[in-house]
């Protein structure tokens, strides 16, 4: 999947673990590339920016060709704070 020449590489699509990245793999939603958070923003748990791969993400979508960023992430308390920490980064 992560070095799949035919994947568009314009676009990355940003998942909370591996589990999520598989989920979109068997239903042939995206033909992007994939960033892996390793989890979502937790604060109850003790899960903040750090301890995520955020600034890889952040730098990843800095580069020219990186056109779109989809943040497929769950509908929780803690995937939407994820996802709004990510918007602002």
């Amino acid at each position: 999947v992560c070095t799949d020449p035919k994947r568009d590489p314009s676009v990355i699509v940003v998942v909370a673990d591996v589990a999520d990245l598989w989920a979109l793999e068997r239903a042939g939603a995206v033909n992007a590339r994939y960033h892996v958070l390793g989890g979502t923003l937790s604060p109850l748990d003790g899960v903040g920016p750090q301890d995520l791969t955020i600034n890889a993400l952040v730098t990843r979508a800095h580069d020219p060709a990186v056109t779109e960023v989809i943040l497929a992430l769950n509908a929780t308390v803690d995937g939407q704070t994820t996802a709004h920490y990510i918007a602002e980064a």
